[in-house]
Parts: structure tokens; sequence; C-alpha cells
């Protein structure tokens, strides 16, 4: 197993548990569970897909990532939750999806010949719009549409994998660092509460 496969299994269980999570606090049945664990899963991979032209996209090429969400929502809906735990799981479960679609999506949009630009912002809409998807069937204002640091920290990961890949820092080293990047940023704006600032108003 490479370790761009690995890491993008990672992603899928994330993402996947965050949509399980989120189908748990609307008490679905199983069959919303797994329809909510696949909208992460693969939504954003496959409007990348289709934006690069790449045919099939992932998931119908290699039907792994399916069977990835599939057990995921399957153990969530089983999983024994302390009251308020779910909320706070699905918000880390989802950072880590965040972070770490973002840096694949941005390394395959570089390796389909997209510019740097281009594969950072392919990368951010492979981090994003599952979770839009997501949080818009349970009715919840997405979260990259609120004032946290959301889509930004999908950004910088991207950027931070362009950047490592110019300096020549290798697939596998430059992932890691955009991972790392990209999971920090999102970690210390949930600790802390940080968003971006609001337009100035003028009076």
């Amino acid at each position: 197993m490479n370790s761009i496969f690995f890491l993008e299994m990672i992603g899928t269980a994330a993402f996947a548990a965050s949509g399980a999570l989120a189908a748990s606090r609307k008490n679905m049945d199983i069959f919303g569970f797994m329809v909510l664990a696949l909208m992460p899963a693969v939504g954003g991979g496959t409007l990348r897909d289709l934006f690069l032209g790449r045919q099939p996209v992932f998931w119908i090429e290699d039907p792994s990532y399916v069977a990835i969400a599939l057990v995921s929502a399957v153990i969530v809906f089983f999983g024994v939750y302390r009251p308020g735990t779910r909320m706070r799981l699905l918000i880390w479960t989802d950072a880590l999806g965040l972070a770490l679609f973002a840096a694949l999506g941005t390394e395959i949009s570089l390796e389909f010949g997209a510019g740097p630009l281009v594969a950072v912002m392919l990368g951010v809409v492979t981090a994003v719009t599952g979770g839009m998807i997501r949080d818009i069937i349970v009715n919840e204002i997405p979260l990259v549409l609120t004032k946290e640091i959301y889509a930004t920290a999908a950004f910088v990961t991207g950027l931070v994998f362009v950047v490592a890949d110019y300096l020549g820092a290798g697939r596998d080293v430059g992932l890691l660092l955009a991972v790392i990047a990209g999971f920090a940023v999102r970690g210390l704006a949930i600790r802390y509460n940080w968003s971006l600032p609001p337009p100035r108003v003028r009076r």
C-alpha cells in the first residue's frame, strides 16, 4: 500500500465518520448514516475529478473508498457516546479529513497538470464540498460558511504542499507537512475560537 492510498483511506474514514456523527445527532436510521457518511467521503473528490476531466471518478474506479465510508458509518452507528461528545467528535474528525483531503486534492491536481494556484483551489474544493453537502442535508449552516477558520485552513494546507513541492521536498514529505499545517491551523481555530475579521462597515 503506497503512502497516497493510505492517506486517502484515513481521510475517507475520517470524513465518513463526521458524516455518520452528523446523522447520529439527528437520530437517523442506519441508511441515513450511510448516506451522510458517503457525502463528505466522496463529494469533494468527485467534483475535483469532474473539473480535472479525470474519468472515471476515483470511487467508481476503486470501490474501496465507498467500502471504507460504509464501514465507518456502521461503526459510528453502533457506537455509544456520552451526551455532548458527538459534536466534538464531528468537529475533530472533520478537521482531520479537511487537512488530508486538501493536501491530497492539491497533489492529485498538480499530477493531472493543474497550475499551482488552481491545484490549491481544487484542494480546497476537495476538502470542503462534501462537508457542505453533509451540513445542508441535516439542515445546518455549513462550517465553511461560518466565521470559523475552515476553508482558510484548507487553503493553507494546499499552499504548504505547493511550496514544499516547488522546493523539492518530495511528495511524501510535502504531504506530511501540508497535513500537519492544515490540521494545526484548523485545530487552533477550534481550540481558541479563531475567526477571520468581518468587513469594516463605513458609517
